[in-house]
């Protein structure tokens, strides 16, 4: 097969020890989508890896590619952007894990997504900018955006199934049925799926008005600034929590829930800057 060299711009979302002084290194790159690279030697003091391949930073890479294999060697990296800051606050660090992870989890092997690469960038600038009560407002708005991004925008305008518009009351959502639903097609859909023995996190359920219309609005916002973004409002935490969860673990594929979102659900208030 081709060996390919590339140099490209990449986003470090996950790395790990292997052997006594290597890393094993996941990156998410805009042209050539998701690399699994080994950093030979990257735990050395005097290493040229040293440093400079921490979750969430931004590097420049050289990397021969082959198509048929899934690990490559990292032959140079060289740190565009590093963000030491978010190792002081666990809120924000959490946060950007767990924006590495969404990725890392829903996206493939040398498949390219430039959408979904401007999308962690940009969540992971405005972690470090967004005020903390802003913080989880901001990862919800980056999930409707991921979603967008792999072809499964949910539908909050009308109903999912039957195409009716969504009234101003309490609604319900159903993942399975990709968004709000209206009332008789959200029961049908949550005794269904109950009878089925689906999980309970994957089953229709009632959704607030309230969170409705803030879905709705951080859906509408098509590019990211702290001055749009809300404070996420403490009594709807848990709600758009469990509603933007199920929808991406549904429709990703994914085998049970995201560490990251785990450790941020167990951190409570603190995670959302109060």
């Amino acid at each position: 097969m081709a060996r390919t060299l590339v140099k490209t711009d990449a986003i470090v979302l996950r790395a790990m020890r292997i052997g006594e002084t290597s890393k094993l290194v996941t990156l998410f790159t805009e042209h050539h989508g998701k690399l699994k690279v080994s950093a030979k030697g990257a735990r050395r003091p005097k290493s040229k890896f040293a440093g400079c391949l921490e979750m969430s930073w931004l590097v420049h890479i050289a990397c021969p590619v082959r198509d048929d294999r899934d690990l490559h060697t990292l032959t140079d990296a060289e740190i565009l952007r590093s963000r030491p800051a978010l190792l002081a606050d666990l809120p924000r660090l959490s946060y950007a894990a767990a924006a590495c992870e969404m990725v890392d989890r829903l996206s493939l092997d040398h498949e390219p997504n430039r959408r979904l690469y401007q999308c962690l960038t940009g969540v992971l600038v405005g972690i470090e900018e967004v005020a903390a009560v802003q913080l989880e407002a901001l990862f919800w708005y980056f999930q409707l955006r991921v979603a967008e991004a792999l072809g499964y925008r949910p539908e909050l305008s009308q109903c999912a199934n039957c195409g009716t518009t969504m009234p101003p009351e309490a609604t319900w959502f159903s993942p399975g049925l990709g968004g709000s639903v209206c009332r008789d097609c959200g029961r049908q859909a949550a005794a269904g799926l109950a009878e089925e023995g689906a999980p309970e996190y994957l089953r229709a359920r009632r959704m607030s008005a309230e969170s409705l219309h803030l879905l709705t609005y951080l859906q509408g916002l098509r590019t990211y600034s702290c001055e749009v973004i809300p404070a996420a409002p403490p009594e709807r935490r848990t709600e758009v929590r469990a509603l933007l969860r199920s929808f991406l673990e549904f429709h990703g594929g994914t085998n049970g829930r995201l560490r990251s979102l785990e450790f941020l659900d167990a951190m409570g208030v603190n995670a959302g800057g109060v």
